[in-house]
């Protein structure tokens, strides 16, 4: 009789389990991420993946089990197109964020451009809240430019020399950037050495590349307002930084990440960008649309002593 109770019992709990796994499996959707994990810009990347997984645990609904699912682009053109042509083949990637930069956007563009899943790069915002295709609109460049140049102009600057990798920018001549600048603009196709004193300099591509640009500076004998995009609140600018320059940077925001500042100063606006990048994607994965779609607005920084600090014009306007 206690054999069979005891055979009894397990059956019984073989069944409660068995039916406590089945209740407990939901459908799996996984957020692509295609961000730096090795190499110069690995921790860039981190602070990425870290910015996605805390705005799935926040607004992840109960039904469904939504996962990220970050490769490796290591900031460089093979990687980033192999990160993406994995994601484009997994059947259980609901959507993509990523690549961080535009000139890495550009690499995967043909790849994702025709992807059946919605695809979201961070830096592309609309500015009256929300993101947009990079390739479809231009606003996210045109409000850098612009905020550059108004910028550029309080500082006693009369005219811009735009330089670095222009690759995912928009394509256009030099009458179209000095009418959005607001100033005569000039592409710097040189190594610096025809930089006048008059002039500002901002820069398109990497960090990296931007810092190796600066410390040729002294020998040009110019002490030149230097502005990035948000290429500029990466660390690796300051840490290969060898010069005492008048840098400066500016990037997207919105109304949330001003009022959060407080409780997220351990991030940068770049890795906002990618937290609110994973709630549109949230949105487009659920049908729910966007959990926030605030407007954007421009945030400049000024980098001293390797710390970026929130940028004021008041020694311009004294």
């Amino acid at each position: 009789m206690q054999s069979i109770w005891r055979s009894g019992l397990l059956i019984f709990l073989t069944v409660a389990l068995s039916l406590a796994a089945c209740e407990d499996v939901r459908p799996v959707a996984k957020i692509g991420l295609i961000a730096p994990f090795e190499g110069l810009y690995r921790r860039t990347g981190y602070e990425a993946l870290a910015a996605m997984r805390q705005a799935i645990a926040e607004a992840s609904p109960h039904d469904i089990a939504i996962i990220p699912l970050a490769l490796d682009d290591s900031a460089t053109s093979e990687r980033a197109q192999r990160a993406a042509q994995k994601l484009r083949v997994d059947p259980q990637v609901r959507a993509i964020v990523g690549p961080l930069t535009p000139a890495l956007t550009a690499v995967v563009a043909d790849v994702l451009g025709g992807a059946d899943v919605p695809w979201i790069v961070p830096y592309a915002v609309n500015p009256e809240g929300g993101f947009a295709s990079p390739f479809r609109s231009t606003a996210w460049a045109e409000g850098l430019i612009a905020a550059a140049g108004a910028a550029v102009q309080r500082q006693g600057a009369t005219a811009l020399a735009v330089a670095g990798d222009a690759s995912g920018w928009p394509v256009w001549d030099e009458v179209r950037w000095s009418a959005l600048a607001g100033l005569p603009t000039r592409f710097l196709h040189d190594d610096g050495a025809s930089l006048q004193p008059h002039e500002a300099i901002f820069w398109l591509g990497a960090a990296d590349e931007a810092a190796a640009f600066l410390n040729a500076m002294p020998e040009l004998g110019f002490d030149l307002p230097f502005w990035l995009g948000p290429a500029g609140g990466d660390p690796v600018l300051a840490e290969r930084l060898q010069i005492d320059s008048k840098l400066y940077w500016l990037t997207w925001s919105n109304l949330y990440y001003t009022d959060q500042e407080g409780e997220t100063d351990r991030w940068m606006p770049s890795t906002w960008l990618v937290y609110e990048a994973t709630h549109a994607a949230l949105g487009a994965v659920t049908g729910t649309g966007a959990v926030s779609a605030p407007s954007w607005h421009i945030e400049m920084f000024v980098l001293k002593d390797g710390v970026s600090q929130p940028l004021t014009f008041d020694e311009y306007d004294e």
